[in-house]
């Protein structure tokens, strides 16, 4: 079993991701949230959301870059996501 302060830490990252998740569209959060929490493969996210595969792809690979950077605003403490180059 990790340490308390490893747990605490754990937990606080997890409301991080979450608060990420939470700023993307709804099309981006779907997508995401049926891959990586609902843990389901490229096949069964295109039968749920009536998508080609290759769309779930392209969609996930975009989703995931606009995801990355909400949540290095995030990590970063900058509450409105944005980075100090994209002002």
């Amino acid at each position: 079993m990790p340490p308390p302060d490893a747990q605490l830490l754990a937990g606080e990252r997890l409301a991080q991701v979450r608060a990420a998740v939470a700023r993307l569209d709804a099309p981006c959060r779907e997508v995401v949230e049926l891959r990586y929490f609902g843990d389901l493969s490229y096949e069964e996210i295109s039968a749920t959301l009536r998508l080609n595969v290759k769309t779930v792809s392209s969609r996930l690979s975009k989703c995931l870059d606009r995801l990355e950077q909400l949540a290095r605003g995030i990590f970063a403490g900058d509450t409105a996501g944005v980075f100090p180059s994209n002002r």
